[in-house]
């Protein structure tokens, strides 16, 4: 099994309510680690990774935000 490190992430959230962003940083852990569950790590270890724009609802909630947060970074790392 390989493990998934992630030293940094970097978020623009422009437009996002500060009080969801905030939220959304609580529930970014137990959301990624749902989201890799089932999935293959398949990312090779790398200095960046562009995880491209998400597109949100006009006033994302805590939860919304953090899933799709995850959601791409499980694309881009994971396979299965």
């Amino acid at each position: 099994m390989k493990r998934l490190v992630i030293k940094r992430l970097d978020l623009d959230l422009r437009g996002v309510a500060p009080a969801s962003a905030e939220a959304a940083l609580g529930l970014l852990s137990p959301a990624l680690a749902r989201a890799l569950a089932h999935r293959q790590v398949a990312a090779t270890a790398q200095d960046r990774l562009d995880a491209g724009r998400i597109a949100l609802p006009a006033a994302p909630s805590a939860r919304v935000l953090a899933t799709q947060v995850t959601r791409r970074i499980a694309e881009h790392t994971s396979k299965g």
